[in-house]
């Protein structure tokens, strides 16, 4: 019972975290905040990366990977996209890719990335 909770409390903070990044990105970014869902994707698995080779205690490990990283990262809003694009033949289809190659091949990359970070911190 105590993971679970423990990955809620993280899910929630990484839920907020995201929503207040998408929220201000707008005003910091103005047209590439449109990239600000790849970005956290890519952030997220990098710090998953880095904290699924340290050395945490369980509580730490269950707030951090499927609580905070994983309630930052949202793999739901690529697939919204495209599901949308299906929809629609005329739109901007480029940008639809790049972004779903980012969140899913640059994520791997990120995530091996942030897992030699994390044999370095060892």
């Amino acid at each position: 019972m105590a993971e679970i909770m423990l990955t809620g409390l993280g899910a929630m903070c990484g839920s907020l975290i995201r929503f207040g990044l998408l929220t201000v990105a707008p005003r910091w970014f103005g047209k590439l905040a449109d990239l600000m869902v790849v970005c956290i994707n890519l952030l997220a698995a990098l710090g998953m990366g880095i904290v699924v080779v340290l050395i945490l205690p369980d509580w730490l490990h269950t707030i951090l990977a499927p609580g905070i990283l994983g309630g930052l990262s949202t793999f739901s809003a690529p697939i919204v996209d495209i599901a949308d694009a299906i929809q629609k033949p005329h739109g901007p289809h480029q940008m639809l890719v790049f972004k779903t190659i980012m969140t899913f091949i640059g994520g791997l990359i990120i995530f091996w990335l942030g897992m030699q970070i994390g044999q370095i911190l060892l």
